[in-house]
């Protein structure tokens, strides 16, 4: 098992992208990946930190099969930041 500290930048309100990956909660858990948090830095809420848990490599299969949903929601790719520590 593998826990996923994302975090990016979004070009969207915080509020209209929490819509965006609500809506794909289905298809993270299809793909076995829990969400253990979501929320906006404090002071800016372009920034955005996403805590997921899953079975090692299926984050990043799903993160590629939908990165124009991803992208769709607001989430800058190329902003990305992953830090993945094991169980």
């Amino acid at each position: 098992m593998e826990t996923h500290i994302v975090t990016f930048e979004i070009t969207k309100p915080y509020n209209e992208w929490v819509m965006h990956f609500e809506q794909s909660r289905q298809g993270l858990e299809a793909s076995k990946i829990t969400v253990l948090f979501r929320g906006s830095q404090k002071v800016d809420e372009s920034k955005v930190c996403v805590i997921l848990q899953a079975p090692e490599g299926d984050v990043e299969k799903f993160m590629e099969a939908n990165a124009p949903m991803i992208a769709a929601s607001g989430h800058v790719l190329e902003s990305t930041i992953v830090n993945i520590y094991k169980s």
